[in-house]
């Protein structure tokens, strides 16, 4: 038995006694894509490329900075990669709002396999600073 390769879907190797039953494909056999499936295609490809993820934080310091994770319903202390990443901004919003108050959002990138924050630091300490000098004013 020879062995050919692999198949593109599978680990699976084809040899000369499972490819008699397989029939030659041709483009022809196939229906072509329709234009909204193209697409979604697109999207999703480009989505897949976008490095640009978000992150549900409660920052008290910049040295104490807890970062959520959403399976385990826990934060993780001080570690980023402890939290969890939405690729969606819209998602992150709605798992913030049951989270309350102290929590915020951030904006992270996975470029060359590192994490690496975008957003600036915005602790509750500045926050409760401005609001008070606001209201000074």
């Amino acid at each position: 038995m020879r062995e050919r390769g692999k198949t593109r879907r599978s680990n699976t190797t084809v040899n000369e006694s499972n490819i008699k039953g397989m029939s030659d494909l041709d483009d022809d056999d196939f229906e072509p894509l329709s234009p909204a499936h193209i697409r979604e295609l697109e999207r999703r490809v480009r989505d897949s490329r976008d490095p640009i993820r978000y992150m549900l934080v409660s920052e008290f310091s910049r040295r104490f900075i807890l970062y959520y994770n959403v399976s385990d319903d826990v934060y993780a202390m001080n570690d980023p990669a402890g939290g969890t990443l939405f690729k969606r901004l819209k998602t992150a919003e709605s798992v913030k709002k049951f989270l309350g108050k102290g929590t915020s959002i951030v904006k992270f990138t996975t470029k060359g396999g590192k994490l690496k924050r975008l957003s600036p630091y915005h602790g509750v300490w500045d926050k409760r600073r401005s609001s008070k000098s606001g209201k000074d004013a």
